[in-house]
């Protein structure tokens, strides 16, 4: 019964969002796709989007599926230009264990549903706090990930987060920073999207600022978050823990 209010409530969730239909800017100069890395590099870095607080033990096991948002008005200004002028939505599965000591994973990915974009990666929580007199937690994490973009962009992040948790009741919320580094390919040649065909390389750091809230409803679990770089991210996911 509870696996199938599971795929309900899944299902009804994904009907939200809208398929990731959007065209690529060509002719990129080099300030042209360090832009583009910024956009969609660290959009579709990885995200927290639960509870910080550990799984606990070996019986702590999540799954659930995320909605999230690019924004692509900059986008689209860029090189010889576009008319998208919205956002990029797309949708990742996600899964999490606990581990021992407050240790947690996470892997994710975007189910191949012909949209052009694919995306996956991991995290790994280390929960090393607990105030004994009030419901504060801090949650060390550290992520990797990947994301294609039409076999056009490839991207490659690396993050290191440190997050703050205050639940109160059903509700919990979450905010923190750290670094993220975003490494793109973009490709080039006669179809490609380079302004001079060659396949190159970007590499880029920014600081990171992250903001969410999380509800449980027994033991689904409903997560808002906005993520900050150069431009805000704004994601939502519905899970079940067990």
């Amino acid at each position: 019964m509870r696996l199938s209010r599971l795929i309900f409530i899944l299902t009804i969730f994904t009907t939200w969002s809208a398929s990731a239909s959007y065209d690529l800017p060509k002719n990129l100069s080099s300030g042209d796709r360090v832009r583009a890395l910024e956009i969609l590099g660290f959009g579709s870095a990885s995200k927290i989007l639960d509870n910080p607080y550990p799984l606990g033990g070996y019986s702590g096991i999540e799954v659930g599926i995320a909605s999230e948002y690019i924004p692509t008005e900059d986008l689209a200004t860029l090189g010889s230009e576009t008319t998208d002028t919205g956002e990029i939505n797309y949708l990742t599965l996600t899964f999490g264990k606990g581990l021992y000591y407050n240790v947690d994973t996470h892997v994710y990915f975007t189910p191949a549903l012909g949209d052009g974009i694919q995306t996956f990666g991991g995290q790994v929580r280390w929960g090393f706090y607990e105030a004994p007199f009030f419901p504060l937690t801090l949650t060390a994490m550290i992520s990797g990930g990947g994301a294609n973009f039409s076999n056009l962009i490839n991207v490659k992040t690396l993050g290191a987060d440190l997050i703050a948790s205050v639940a109160m009741n059903n509700v919990a919320i979450y905010f923190g920073g750290g670094r993220v580094r975003a490494i793109g390919t973009f490709i080039g040649g006669t179809d490609g999207i380079t302004d001079d065909q060659n396949t190159v390389e970007e590499d880029i750091v920014e600081n990171h600022t992250v903001f969410g809230i999380n509800v449980d409803i027994a033991k689904f679990f409903l997560a808002l978050q906005i993520d900050r770089y150069a431009d805000s991210v704004y994601s939502g996911k519905l899970g079940y823990r067990f």
